[in-house]
């Protein structure tokens, strides 16, 4: 005991005699706390940088419709420019048969009709009978032989001539086309990098304050989506009755939700439509009604555009919901106010919360 106390005793000397040192000259050694101020800086620096890089991804999605619609396009084009090159061909095939049934004709009408026959003083005519004048003679009476007439052989050669100018109007637009993919895929790689430059800037503190305010928002839309579907439920009848002949919601749609669903965490990726591999918005929307039995356009725009509309307070599962102005985002609803989809560039196919203020339209696949 005694041994105990005897060196407590110094040991508390010199931390008295410290803490006298340290407030005679003024200095309190304390932990250091970052100031609310601070906090709340970099909180507001992390919703900013999560204005823009919602804005980027707005502006990705746009292109990246775009660039799917230019796709569509192109290969569309190339189905029509096939057809064209076999109408053509046809049409040379024709021409050249009809040009033999001439031919031979000629010859028969030489060989039977003897030295006197018209065709044998055509071709025995003098410098009297113009060579010109000569070959029409000859044309217009082995034509008339037969079956054929100059007037047939003049519209096939007309019809052949107008193919081959559709062949290489439609040429040029596959050239035309073949541009603007390249065009709008760089402009959207641009923006993807520029998405990057801006992801790559947090660092520290705002890796973790940017990852809450996007929690905070991804709760809030849920929360807020929640309560207007909830609200729509319970209007359902009377806002039903003010739309007549909507159509059904289709038997297909539970397989085309599982089909979709059945994709959840493949990457997103424009102008794809591959399962197990990468989507964009559209092309899970294509997969999932594919599966389902039901064939779709294959960008968002014209999925719009060729579908039933339903208004979006009648919204069912298996419905497409619609984004953007210009549309250039689509998902699948699954009720309660939350959709599967392929959402935006560095992410993957998820079911997120529907932001009902930037749905622009509800159709109805089935």
């Amino acid at each position: 005991m005694f041994s105990t106390r005897h060196h407590r005793g110094p040991l508390r000397s010199v931390l008295v005699s410290l803490l006298a040192i340290g407030i005679m000259g003024g200095t309190v050694l304390v932990p250091r706390v970052a100031s609310a101020d601070s906090i709340d800086d970099k909180r507001r620096q992390a919703a900013n940088i999560a204005d823009q890089l919602d804005n980027l991804t707005e502006q990705m999605d746009a292109l990246g419709e775009d660039y799917s619609q230019s796709l569509t396009d192109q290969a569309d084009l190339a189905v029509e420019i096939d057809r064209a090159q076999a109408d053509v061909a046809a049409a040379e095939a024709q021409l050249s048969q009809m040009r033999g049934t001439l031919y031979m004709s000629a010859v028969t009408q030489f060989m039977h009709g003897g030295r006197n026959s018209t065709l044998t003083n055509l071709f025995a005519s003098s410098g009297g009978v113009q060579d010109s004048l000569q070959r029409s003679q000859l044309l217009s009476i082995a034509m008339n032989q037969g079956s054929l007439t100059t007037d047939s052989l003049d519209a096939t050669a007309t019809s052949l001539t107008k193919k081959k100018a559709v062949l290489e109007k439609k040429r040029k637009q596959a050239i035309s086309v073949g541009v603007a993919v390249k065009k709008r895929q760089g402009a959207a790689e641009a923006l993807a990098v520029r998405y990057q430059q801006l992801q790559s800037t947090v660092k520290g503190d705002l890796v973790d304050l940017l990852r809450e305010e996007r929690n905070r928002r991804e709760s809030q839309a849920l929360t807020d989506a929640q309560k207007a579907a909830a609200g729509f439920s319970s209007k359902y009848a009377s806002i039903q009755r003010r739309y007549a002949n909507l159509p059904k919601v289709s038997a297909r749609s539970q397989s085309a939700i599982k089909a979709a669903l059945s994709q959840l965490g493949v990457p997103y990726r424009y102008g794809m439509s591959s399962p197990g591999h990468a989507f964009d918005c559209s092309g899970l929307t294509t997969y999932a009604w594919g599966k389902a039995g039901v064939g779709l356009a294959r960008n968002s725009r014209s999925q719009f555009n060729t579908l039933p509309k339903i208004p979006k307070e009648l919204a069912q599962p298996g419905d497409l919901i619609f984004q953007g102005s210009p549309i250039h985002h689509v998902g699948i609803y699954l009720g309660n106010g939350t959709m599967v989809h392929a959402p935006q560039y560095g992410d993957v196919v998820k079911i997120s919360a529907i932001r009902w203020n930037r749905v622009v339209g509800v159709a109805r696949p089935g």
